[in-house]
């Protein structure tokens, strides 16, 4: 059966539903999502109808507080198309659950140098964890505003902020902005890009590309209510200028669909790039920093 099949065809009277909460409440969007990826998957197969809650508790997609709306819908689709809410106010079965992990699942380290594994997680969260029609829309959008008909597009992805200053243990470790600058231009001079997408959430690293490819690079420019600037030595996301959580993961989510179009791609490794890959439908040339881990 279709995921358009069952969206038509609900039963909250027969089918077990799984209400799946993610024990960190730092991580990230894309962390969340491709651990969701894997616990999906894993719940599936056991016969339940997993639910994704982040407004039950504290957590980086509810501005660290209990929500009243679940804002992961926000930005995705549940799998067959049931809400939370839905579920709570109408399921005769239901279960909960804390997650850490599940395996298998989408990471840096078994899908960038996998196709045939990473078009099996595209297939899959396509499926079952669909993005947002009216985010794709606007994706589609902001990519002919950025790009007009052109495909000779390198796409960067850089990271910063906690990854440097608190060196979290297990994280990947980052390329340094010289580094990525070195290798955009060594790219750029044999491929000679129309246009450079840039995404990065540490401002000084924005700072430095801004001022080097000037001409060929193209972002989306951060929501004005957004203080991109990072100076304690704590999980970005618990950064307090970040005052409005639903519009900087709307933004991030923007970026790793946009990061997932181009060309070609030089990213860090991070939950971004996981998620970018996932997203893809292929690239023609592949730079991801293998720098190990903290």
């Amino acid at each position: 059966m279709s995921f358009k099949q069952f969206f038509h065809s609900k039963d909250y009277a027969n089918s077990k539903f799984l209400i799946m909460k993610r024990r960190c409440n730092v991580c990230g969007l894309f962390s969340f999502f491709v651990v969701h990826l894997g616990c999906i998957h894993k719940y599936l197969l056991e016969g339940y109808i997993p639910i994704v809650d982040v407004q039950s508790y504290s957590n980086s997609l509810n501005g660290f507080n209990i929500s009243s709306s679940n804002n992961w819908e926000k930005f995705f689709e549940q799998p067959f198309g049931y809400s939370l809410d839905e579920v709570l106010k109408k399921a005769k079965h239901i279960e909960y659950i804390a997650l850490d992990n599940c395996e298998p699942r989408p990471n840096a380290f078994s899908i960038i140098d996998n196709y045939p594994r990473r078009q099996i997680w595209h297939t899959f969260a396509n499926k079952y964890l669909p993005i947002k029609k009216e985010i794709i829309d606007l994706s589609k959008k902001l990519i002919f505003k950025l790009f007009k008909n052109s495909k000779n597009i390198l796409g960067v992805l850089a990271r910063g902020t906690d990854y440097v200053s608190i060196k979290p243990g297990g994280h990947p470790i980052p390329p340094n902005s010289s580094e990525i600058i070195h290798d955009v231009k060594k790219m750029d001079n044999k491929y000679n890009y129309d246009y450079i997408f840039f995404s990065t959430e540490d401002e000084k690293i924005r700072e430095s590309f801004t001022k080097i490819f000037t001409c060929k690079l193209r972002q989306i420019k951060p929501n004005n209510k957004i203080n991109y600037d990072y100076i304690k030595k704590d999980y970005f996301n618990k950064n307090k200028n970040i005052k409005d959580a639903i519009d900087f993961n709307k933004i991030y989510l923007l970026n790793i669909i946009i990061l997932s179009k181009c060309l070609d791609i030089i990213a860090a490794r991070c939950s971004g790039t996981v998620g970018i890959f996932v997203l893809t439908n292929g690239f023609r040339n592949i730079k991801v920093y293998n720098k190990g881990l903290y």
